[in-house]
């Protein structure tokens, strides 16, 4: 495996691992992860088959990180490390990495990107302004550098998750690494609670798309799905039978098994 930098538009460096022999495929991880705590599962057998590209997102070290942030600072991200690629590259992106392709992808700037894979972008349909609540606290246990409460908020306020998820972090050897990223969560649930563009724009739709939902899934997140199957042109919606929002690192090989199948 190598590691490699591309400069982004602010300044940033991005930070990106690549691995395998084959077509380009690039991984995009979600919140409260980094490349390796998202995709480490699958990259075994994926390698098999595609020169696998895994970016570290912004705020995730190594990567660097701006002053000031946006999603579209994010999307121009993606569209740097897919022109470093420069070949053509399929993207498979998590959570809110899928967001932020969305936001590339509805700004055209993914041009060279065969096909796009999306794994229950979060933030798709209105209904969690009441959430902001929650950012608020996050945002202030930032300014006191209480990350533990940073998370903590983010799993049960933001995204609902039960105690026993948290506790399962808490336990996790992870954890040092999810304190270090939990900066990130604050702006990116804020991101989360108020953007809605996709209905809005589908005619800058051009890529091929495939939008993965796990059949567990419920809620807001689901129905943000089911509104991109019916609002992106021509795109296939595939269920992962029996998981729900982290099927990459729950059942490694049923993910894999649906993403060659997709491609």
């Amino acid at each position: 495996m190598e590691r490699f930098t591309v400069l982004s538009g602010d300044g940033v460096d991005i930070s990106v691992t690549k691995t395998g022999a084959g077509p380009a495929l690039l991984l995009i991880h979600g919140a409260l992860m980094n490349s390796l705590l998202s995709w480490s599962g699958v990259l075994p057998r994926l390698k098999e088959h595609f020169t696998v590209y895994a970016m570290d997102r912004r705020g995730r070290a190594p990567s660097g990180d701006g002053a000031e942030y946006s999603i579209s600072l994010e999307a121009e991200d993606i569209a740097g490390v897919v022109k470093t690629i420069g070949q053509p590259v399929v993207i498979v992106a998590h959570s809110y990495g899928a967001l932020a392709t969305i936001e590339a992808l509805l700004t055209q700037r993914l041009d060279s990107v065969t096909r796009v894979i999306l794994y229950e972008p979060p933030g798709i349909v209105a209904g969690v302004a009441a959430r902001a609540a929650g950012v608020a606290k996050m945002e202030q246990a930032l300014a006191a550098n209480d990350r533990a409460e940073i998370v903590r908020c983010f799993l049960m306020d933001q995204i609902g998750a039960p105690p026993e998820v948290l506790a399962g972090f808490k336990s996790s050897p992870a954890y040092p690494v999810i304190l270090q990223i939990a900066s990130t969560l604050p702006r990116e649930s804020r991101t989360v609670n108020f953007w809605h563009e996709v209905p809005g724009r589908p005619g800058a739709w051009k890529t091929p798309t495939t939008l993965l939902l796990g059949s567990e899934t419920k809620g807001a997140m689901r129905d943000g799905v089911m509104l991109l199957s019916r609002t992106i042109p021509d795109s296939k919606l595939v269920a992962i039978e029996g998981q729900g929002h982290s099927a990459m690192m729950q059942a490694p090989d049923l993910f894999v098994d649906t993403l060659l199948s997709a491609i």
